[in-house]
């Protein structure tokens, strides 16, 4: 079967930023930098929201933290610029006039309460198997300095080691090794890979 993934989400906190411009064009920044890596096709719409639809539904979860490690990354000083996102993950059948990833992510986002990063998807084993895993990966996230994310964008985005890490940071091997540490890379790197095999999984069922 045919799998698709949708990212719909928005900015944390637009409104009450120093620069809410200046936040939303750097959303705008890191989507043109999305749609190359990711091959994905991504829009604006309210201001503060996004949406981005990849064929490769197995990136979904790599593309939506590499987008927040961005985004934090590149706060302001005395500031933190984030973003909830919604996955849906769904049949690709051109023919739906609504089509599942869809109206799974954005219904998703609309339900989302407190919570800032979340899967939907209409396969009941694969979302129970899924949905505690990405809120503790959630929680990871919020805890993110932006020394942490702008580290771990590095190591996800480019595939980088510890000392290409360094180099491009302007930083020693031992303080790029203590921020993944910190920003718990290594348990991240095993969930991706995790929901990857389970989205493969799924598209070969």
């Amino acid at each position: 079967m045919k799998l698709e993934a949708v990212l719909t989400g928005d900015l944390i906190h637009s409104q009450s930023a120093g620069d809410t411009l200046a936040y939303i064009s750097g959303l705008k920044a890191v989507l043109k930098q999305l749609e190359k890596r990711y091959k994905a096709k991504a829009e604006t719409f309210r201001g503060d929201g996004f949406q981005l639809s990849l064929n490769r539904p197995e990136q979904a979860l790599q593309c939506a933290i590499a987008l927040r490690a961005a985004l934090v990354a590149a706060s302001p000083e005395g500031e933190r610029w984030d973003a909830r996102i919604a996955i849906g993950i769904g049949s690709a059948q051109q023919s739906q006039t609504y089509r599942e990833a869809f109206v799974l992510s954005g219904q998703g986002l609309d339900n989302m309460k407190k919570n800032t990063l979340a899967i939907f998807s209409n396969y009941q084993e694969f979302q129970e198997r899924t949905e505690l895993l990405t809120e503790f990966v959630a929680a990871i996230l919020e805890q993110w300095t932006a020394v942490e994310a702008q580290t771990y964008a590095i190591h996800l985005i480019e595939a980088a080691d510890q000392q290409s890490i360094a180099d491009a940071l302007g930083k020693s091997r031992i303080t790029v090794n203590k921020a993944l540490q910190r920003a718990q890379a290594r348990l991240l790197d095993k969930y991706l890979a995790y929901i990857s095999r389970l989205i493969g999984e799924l598209s070969d069922g």
